[in-house]
């Protein structure tokens, strides 16, 4: 079987392609775009063979959006020519403004096709490669898609790598001290600048306003963009009033991890956004979480991502909702019951969900 594999954009989109691409046995070709630092990022990561294509992304109205649509023709093109050699029996899409270019090329060359929606709504790109896809596998069985694609769809879950759950699983069989809480921050692959600046904020206001807190370690991954403002952040406005009221706090700053499964593993709590690969892996982790989900995102599926899979077992916080981000992090300081909670919470609505889909995916595509 010769498969070909395409993802782009963002690691929400590559990460669970690798996943798929990592168990598929035979030939197989992997294809992303270049237009993205993520891209470049997870490169290395990618078994097998990689080919780029030059395609932008369709995004907003006006001079941009026509520039996304102008490169598709030349994406097409770069794709077929790719396939005059590889020849695919199976293309399968993971999203991203990619995906679309080579799944057409793909169903031209005659191809069996399948998209991939990791998302509880569906986007653009998929939508319309959903149209001349054979299969429409979903993470979520009650996601938001069209009525066309609806009959042709199949539920499977979301693909967890084999790296996260090595990481996960050392790190949890690891001892740590039992009086700390460790706190894992993240903003996805590309960070995320206010998700940054609302939990630094809150977590000066909490630290002026109490008179002890808990043993606090901070593992934050702030994106490329932020890392800088955020390191200053804690060196001029955290550690100077740590340390004058005498409080236990660490953190470890990064821009970008590739052991996001150690992290998950460490910690007693995330806070991130509601994109799908951080939502299941969170739940594959059993964590307690608090998403606060990117404002406007499409369909507001970073809002329903968390919510169609925890149910109430997980805390989900708009980021306009300051003051009570700040009610909520200032008890999970303060005060140990609360994570407790949310720990058995989680842990009981997880038990009997199948959260890895990797297997299932890859036996759809050899079927």
């Amino acid at each position: 079987m010769r498969v070909c594999i395409v993802a782009g954009g963002t690691g929400g989109h590559i990460v669970p392609a690798i996943a798929v691409a990592e168990k598929i046995q035979g030939e197989k070709l992997f294809i992303t775009g270049r237009s993205r630092k993520a891209e470049e990022k997870f490169s290395k990561q990618i078994p097998g063979e990689v080919k780029f294509i030059d395609v932008k992304p369709v995004v907003g109205r006006g001079l941009s959006a026509i520039s996304g649509f102008i490169s598709v023709i030349p994406a097409i093109k770069q794709a077929l020519e790719i396939f005059r050699n590889f020849k695919p029996e199976v293309v399968i899409g993971f999203g991203g403004y990619v995906s679309g270019p080579v799944l057409l090329a793909g169903k031209l060359r005659g191809a069996k096709e399948f998209v991939f929606e990791q998302n509880s709504f569906m986007g653009f790109a998929n939508k319309i490669s959903s149209l001349f896809a054979d299969k429409v596998l979903l993470s979520f069985p009650d996601a938001e898609i069209p009525s066309f694609a609806r009959k042709k769809s199949v539920y499977v879950g979301f693909p967890i790598r084999d790296k996260f759950k090595a990481e996960l699983s050392s790190a949890m069989r690891s001892g740590k001290d039992g009086e700390l809480i460790n706190i894992f921050i993240t903003g996805g692959s590309q960070g995320a600048l206010s998700l940054n600046l609302l939990f630094l904020e809150t977590l000066k206001k909490i630290i002026i306003s109490s008179k002890e807190i808990q043993k606090i370690k901070v593992f934050h991954q702030t994106g490329d963009i932020s890392y800088s403002l955020v390191k200053e952040f804690y060196e001029r406005e955290i550690f100077p009033l740590v340390n004058k009221k005498g409080f236990s706090f660490d953190v470890e700053i990064f821009p970008f991890t590739d052991k996001i499964g150690y992290f998950m593993g460490i910690a007693d709590l995330v806070i991130s956004r509601g994109g799908a690969g951080t939502v299941f892996e969170v739940a594959y982790a059993k964590k307690p979480a608090v998403f606060i989900p990117l404002p406007k995102s499409i369909g507001d599926h970073q809002f329903k991502n968390p919510l169609k899979l925890f149910k109430d077992a997980c805390i989900i916080v708009r980021q306009e909702e300051k003051g009570r981000f700040e009610i909520i992090m200032s008890e999970i300081l303060k005060n140990s019951v609360m994570l407790e909670e949310m720990k058995k919470r989680v842990e009981s609505e997880m038990r009997n969900i199948q959260i890895d889909g990797t297997e299932k995916i890859v036996d759809i595509l050899k079927s």
